[in-house]
């Protein structure tokens, strides 16, 4: 048996899967970078592009990251507030399972914006930037 990060086995990693995070945080980058850039931030995706293409492209990867942190917090919100209406339901007694739900939207939605941050934007960010400072 292996370690993955700490976990006894890669299948105890099932539990940071959550798709409703995870559309979340990417629903949020996607639809703003469309808004924000149109039909021009298909240059984000191309590998070798001009000038002009890598200006777009750091543009775009510079608001994923910082939309991509927004909108995890903003799941932190959602997380407490779920966490807030299982303690005042019911009569008397607490729901520790819709509690601890709350908190692991909380946790999941955080982790997905910050892991897609900087481990996915912030690179590519990067790699354009090193592009137009290459073509300086």
């Amino acid at each position: 048996m292996f370690a993955f990060f700490g976990l006894p086995s890669p299948s105890a990693a099932k539990g940071l899967i959550d798709v409703a995070s995870f559309i979340g945080v990417m629903g949020a980058v996607l639809g703003s970078c469309l808004i924000a850039y149109g039909s021009e931030w298909g240059a984000a995706f191309k590998l070798r592009p001009n000038r002009e293409e890598a200006e777009i492209a750091v543009g775009v990867y510079k608001l994923a990251v910082r939309i991509s942190i927004g909108s995890g917090f903003i799941g932190v919100v959602f997380g407490v507030i779920a966490m807030l209406q299982a303690m005042g339901s019911g009569s008397g007694g607490m729901d520790m399972g819709a509690i601890t739900q709350g908190l692991a939207l909380a946790l999941i939605s955080t982790l997905y914006g910050l892991v897609y941050a900087f481990t996915l934007f912030l690179p590519l960010q990067y790699y354009f930037q090193h592009q137009l400072d290459k073509d300086s």
